[in-house]
């Protein structure tokens, strides 16, 4: 990058923040510490090993196995949808950051993306005539429930380890506490993605690439959750309206990753100031694209959040109404984020 070109950039991002410092209301970090949410360490298997030390007493975790110790303590409503995706009130403390760090995260994040990604958009974009035939969808809807859910639940399981990969080559992500770390993989993975999906998703006829070709929401009939399929089907076809570019796709889902506003973060403050950069390198992107009009047009938090809910309650029906499923067959990071029984009480 030139000398010109920096200073260039230099000046937007100055300009961006302190617009964004202007709109801030108060000391947002102190009014989250003031809430007083108590903070507890939970602990997640990634790809390559641990993110966290073992939990503390009273604290969900897992081990390197997926072996789950978990109390009672949920987020229940705590969990609320927060601010809109750029508009969070802590971005000011970001006037301190440089130009060039801008950069560098746009970077990190663009080669994050691209390198936990299965399958490149050229491909998909490739394989979109591959779809699976009336008898292969037939075959599909014959399969037991409990195998359907077993074999969506190992791919959404590697799904989320490759959302996890991409957190972690993120810039400043693992500079965060381990624990803000875990917080926001467990609360914001399957969130992440649901926005991925939008690259495998053909609009043009409702299909979603699974299992090597496209297949429509019929095929997964046999789950028995068509509300929850039809759902993510149109949360896709919505995010596919807007013609998200690869790049776009990639900060905006480490946007929704990175999110201060989860509960139990221990210091909510860093974790803003590290949202605060995300939002300016997308809104920079925006502004090189002449695309700024896409952030009135993104989805809200609540919309993803809402669709993790329909999940969890749709697994939930699934295990009242096939009790004798065994749920060892699923896999561990999948029991340990969806499924979590608490631990059987101790000798008296």
């Amino acid at each position: 990058m030139s000398k010109k070109q920096r200073d260039r950039l230099h000046a937007e991002v100055q300009q961006q923040l302190e617009q964004q410092q202007r709109d801030q209301d108060g000391d947002w970090e102190q009014e989250q510490v003031a809430q007083g949410a108590p903070s507890f360490t939970i602990g997640l298997p990634g790809c390559r090993g641990h993110l966290l030390p073992p939990s503390t007493p009273g604290c969900p975790s897992v081990t390197a196995e997926g072996e789950r110790r978990e109390t009672a303590t949920r987020d229940g409503d705590r969990d609320r949808d927060g601010p809109s995706v750029c508009s969070h009130p802590g971005v000011g403390s970001i006037l301190e950051s440089p130009a060039l760090e801008i950069e560098l995260l746009t970077q990190s994040v663009l080669a994050s993306h691209r390198e936990t990604c299965q399958l490149r958009a050229e491909e998909l974009q490739l394989r979109r005539g591959d779809t699976f035939s009336r008898e292969e969808v037939c075959a599909f809807q014959k399969k037991p429930p409990e195998e359907m859910w077993q074999r969506c639940a190992c791919h959404l399981t590697e799904a989320i380890q490759r959302v996890v990969e991409f957190a972690k080559r993120l810039r400043g992500f693992m500079e965060l506490c381990q624990n803000d770390q875990i917080v926001l993989l467990k609360a914001g993975a399957m969130e992440v993605v649901l926005v991925r999906m939008c690259r495998a998703f053909n609009p043009d006829n409702r299909t979603v690439f699974f299992e090597g070709k496209y297949a429509s929401a019929e095929l997964f009939r046999s789950l028995g959750c068509p509300e929850l399929i039809s759902s993510i089907f149109d949360f896709a076809q919505n995010l596919c309206a807007l013609h998200f570019s690869e790049g776009e796709v990639a900060l905006f889902s480490a946007i929704v990753l990175v999110n201060a506003t989860r509960p139990w973060l221990q210091d909510p403050g860093k974790v803003a100031r590290l949202q605060g950069r995300l939002e300016a390198a997308f809104r920079l992107l925006l502004r090189g694209t002449q695309r700024e009009g896409l952030l009135a047009r993104l989805p809200p938090l609540g919309r993803l959040r809402a669709l993790c809910s329909q999940h969890m309650e749709q697994l939930q029906t699934f295990r009242r109404l096939r009790p004798a499923a065994p749920l060892a067959a699923f896999p561990p990071l999948y029991r340990e984020l969806f499924a979590p029984e608490p631990e059987s009480p101790g000798p008296r």
